[in-house]
C-alpha cells in the first residue's frame, strides 16, 4: 500500500481518493496504467526497506536517493535517480532499499499491478523496459566503480556520469550534499573533499561553490573515470 510520509502534499485522508482516482483511470484506459502525483519535501522518505512494494515511480522534477543501512550502521546510497528515471522496482513484494527525497521532488506513482495489465502495445510498455534496462546498465557501473576504483577515478566517473545524464555543457549543479556523494562512492566525506581539491589543482574542474561544479577538461576527466 502506498503510505504518504507526513511531509506529502497528499494528506492521509485523501488516500481513500487517491484509491478511487486509480481505478478510474485504470477503466477509462485499458492501456495505460493508472497513477497518481506525489510531491516530496528534502530528505522526505519515499518508501522505507522492508515497506511493502506496490508501487513504482517516475521523477518529474528533482533527485531521489536509494541507500540501504548496512549491519555495522553504515549507509550505503546505490544510486542517483534523475528527472525521467522510473525506481521503486522489485523482485518480490517488498523493498529491499529505501528511497528518499534529497531535495523537493515530484514523482508520479504508478500501481505495479496496473503496470502488468498494461498491454503489450502500449507506449508505456516500452518505456518501462527502456529504464529497466538503463537502470540496470547503472547498476553494474557503480559495481565496477566500487569494486575497481581508486578514490580519484571514482569521483572523476561521478562527474562524467552527472554531466552524461543531465545533459550539462559542463557545468553541474549537484542537488546533494557531499556526504551523499561520500555513502555513493564508498568513500569518507574527508576523502571526497580531498579529491574535489585535487581535482581543481589540476584545473580539471573549478569549484564555483560546494555544490556547482565546471568541468574544465572533460577529457582529463572522461581519461581518468574510465
Amino acid at each position: 500500500m502506498l503510505t504518504p510520509n507526513p511531509v506529502l502534499h497528499l494528506p492521509q485522508s485523501d488516500l481513500p481518493q487517491a484509491a478511487s482516482a486509480f481505478g478510474r483511470a485504470q477503466e477509462a484506459d485499458a492501456f495505460q496504467p493508472s497513477s497518481v502525483p506525489l510531491n516530496f519535501a528534502r530528505n522526505a522518505e519515499i518508501f522505507a526497506e522492508g515497506e511493502m512494494a506496490g508501487y513504482v515511480y517516475k521523477i518529474v522534477s528533482g533527485v531521489v536517493r536509494v541507500s540501504k543501512l548496512l549491519p555495522d550502521g553504515r549507509r550505503q546510497i546505490s544510486a542517483f535517480h534523475l528527472t525521467g528515471d522510473m525506481f521503486g522496482f522489485e523482485v518480490d513484494d517488498v523493498h529491499h532499499v529505501s528511497a528518499e527525497a534529497v531535495g523537493p521532488v515530484k514523482v508520479i506513482a504508478y500501481k505495479w499491478q496496473s503496470l502488468l495489465s498494461a498491454t503489450s502495445s502500449s507506449s508505456f510498455v516500452h518505456e518501462l523496459l527502456n529504464c529497466t534496462m538503463i537502470g540496470l546498465r547503472q547498476t553494474q557501473d557503480h559495481l565496477l566503480l566500487l569494486g575497481r576504483k581508486n578514490a580519484l577515478e571514482r569521483l572523476a566517473a561521478f562527474l562524467v556520469d552527472m554531466v552524461s545524464r543531465t545533459g550539462s555543457n559542463g557545468t553541474l549543479h549537484l542537488a546533494m550534499p557531499r556526504h551523499d556523494i561520500a555513502d555513493y562512492l564508498g568513500l569518507t566525506l574527508e576523502t571526497v573533499s580531498r579529491m574535489f581539491a585535487e581535482l581543481k589543482d589540476a584545473s580539471i574542474i573549478k569549484l564555483e561553490s560546494a555544490r556547482q561544479v565546471s568541468v574544465l577538461d572533460m577529457s582529463k576527466l572522461e581519461a581518468m573515470a574510465a
